[in-house]
C-alpha cells in the first residue's frame, strides 16, 4: 500500500519513518524545505516532559515511548535529537489538584525519576531564577529539550534509509491530486486549509517566543529546561543554547492568526515576555532579544488530532500538535501509522470525542 503524507513537519516525517520501518511504501510531499520555514516544527528548542497536569496518566506513557524512540533515531542518523538536562516544573502552589502536584504523583506512582525540591534547594541550585511567592518545583529527570533542526531532517533521513521518499517544494493545493492509495494530511497550521471541513473545529494562534542573547550568561548557565505555574500562568523556558542564547516563552493560546503572516514578534506578548523576565531572570534584563511568532494548531481541548477526515475517502488527518506534540515526535508516527493500518487508537484523540475545554 503506497501512503502520501502531505506535510513535512513533525507528524508528518514521524509518521513516514514508522510506515517505513512497517514496510509500507512512503512518499512525503512538503510545500517548503525541511525545516520548513514558517512550521510550528521550526524552532531551535521543544521542551520534553512527563507531568501533564491531570492528564499525566493520558500522556506520560506516550512520553517514555518516544525518548525511546528518539534514542532510536540518533542510533540510526548519528545527529544529536534529544538532551536530557532535567525538567523543573516551578510552582507557587503544590496542593492537591494544582497541576504540579498532579503531575508529580502520577508520575512517581508510575516509576519515573522525579523529585520534589523545596524552596531552599531550588534558590541554591539554580540562582538565576528569583523565586519569590515560589513553595517548590518538580524536577523530572528524563526531562529535557528536543532540537527541531537536528530532529526533523533525522526523521527524513530515517525514512530514505527505510526506502521512503521525502520531497520538498511539493505544494498541494488539491487533495484530488495526490496519487497515494492513502492519503494521510500532516499539514500543521495548514490543515483546515487543505481540508476546509475542519475550520469549525481546527483554530491556529499566534504564540510569542523571545530570544535572549545575554553579554554573560552568569547564573543562568545552571537552568535546565523548565516551567512556572504551567497549568495556569503557562510561563517556561530553556537552557542556554550552544549560540548562547536563552528562549523563554508562555503556554497559554493567544490570538488566532493565520500561519501565512510574517513571524515578526507580537507587541503585547512581547512586553509580556519582558516584564516577566525582568521579575524573575533578571541576568536576562536589558538583554538584546529577539521576538518571532510560533502557530499553534488548536483542536477544541488542545490534544492531538488522529482521525478520518470528513467526507473524504481515502483520506486521514494527524495533527492539531497545541504547541505541546514535538516532544512526542516518533511516538506520534506509530500512533499515525496504527491509523493507516487501521489499528486502535487511545481513546480522546478523534476529531469528535473532544470537549471545549482545555486540558493541556
Amino acid at each position: 500500500m503506497k501512503i502520501s503524507i502531505v506535510g513535512g513537519g513533525v507528524f508528518g516525517l514521524a509518521a513516514a519513518w514508522r510506515l517505513a520501518v512497517r514496510g509500507h511504501e512512503v512518499e512525503v510531499l512538503e510545500a517548503d524545505l525541511i525545516p520548513a520555514s514558517k512550521a510550528a516544527s521550526r524552532d531551535i528548542s521543544k521542551a520534553f516532559r512527563g507531568g501533564y497536569g491531570a492528564a499525566t496518566a493520558r500522556y506520560a506513557p506516550g512520553v517514555a515511548r518516544a525518548r525511546e524512540l528518539w534514542r532510536d533515531l540518533e542510533s540510526t542518523t548519528g545527529r544529536s535529537v534529544y538532551h536530557e538536562t532535567g525538567c523543573l516544573q516551578i510552582c507557587t502552589r503544590f496542593d492537591p489538584g494544582d497541576f504540579e502536584r498532579e503531575g508529580f504523583e502520577a508520575l512517581d506512582q508510575m516509576g519515573w525519576p522525579v523529585a520534589w525540591l523545596g524552596l531552599d534547594e531550588l534558590a541554591e541550585r539554580y540562582p538565576a531564577f528569583r523565586l519569590h511567592g515560589v513553595v517548590g518545583g518538580v524536577l523530572d529527570s528524563w526531562g529535557g529539550w528536543v532540537d527541531p533542526m537536528e530532529a526533523l531532517p533525522a526523521l527524513a533521513e530515517a525514512t530514505e534509509l527505510r526506502g521512503g521518499r521525502v520531497m520538498t517544494s511539493r505544494a498541494v493545493t488539491d487533495l484530488g491530486d495526490v496519487s497515494g492509495d492513502v492519503v494521510l494530511v500532516c499539514a500543521g497550521a495548514w490543515l483546515p486549509r487543505i481540508i476546509p471541513e475542519l475550520s469549525a473545529r481546527v483554530r491556529t494562534t499566534r504564540q510569542h517566543e523571545a530570544f535572549y542573547r545575554p553579554v554573560a550568561i552568569g547564573a543562568c548557565a545552571t537552568l535546565p529546561a523548565w516551567s512556572l505555574d504551567m497549568g495556569t500562568e503557562g510561563w517556561y523556558g530553556f537552557p542556554v543554547s550552544r549560540d548562547g542564547v536563552v528562549k523563554v516563552a508562555r503556554h497559554v493560546p493567544d490570538v488566532d492568526g493565520d500561519p501565512d503572516d510574517d513571524r515578526g514578534p507580537d507587541v503585547d506578548q512581547a512586553a509580556a515576555v519582558r516584564a516577566f523576565v525582568a521579575d524573575r531572570l533578571p541576568d536576562l534584563a536589558g538583554a538584546p532579544d529577539e521576538g518571532g511568532t510560533c502557530f499553534y494548531t488548536m483542536s477544541p481541548d488542545g490534544s492531538f488530532v488522529f482521525d478520518h477526515a470528513p467526507g473524504l475517502e481515502r483520506v486521514l488527518i494527524a495533527g492539531c500538535g497545541g504547541g505541546h506534540a514535538f516532544k512526542f515526535g516518533p511516538m506520534l508516527g506509530e500512533w499515525a501509522a496504527d491509523l493507516v493500518e487501521g489499528r486502535p487508537l487511545p481513546p480522546g484523540f478523534g476529531l469528535h470525542d473532544k470537549g471545549d475545554d482545555r486540558i493541556v
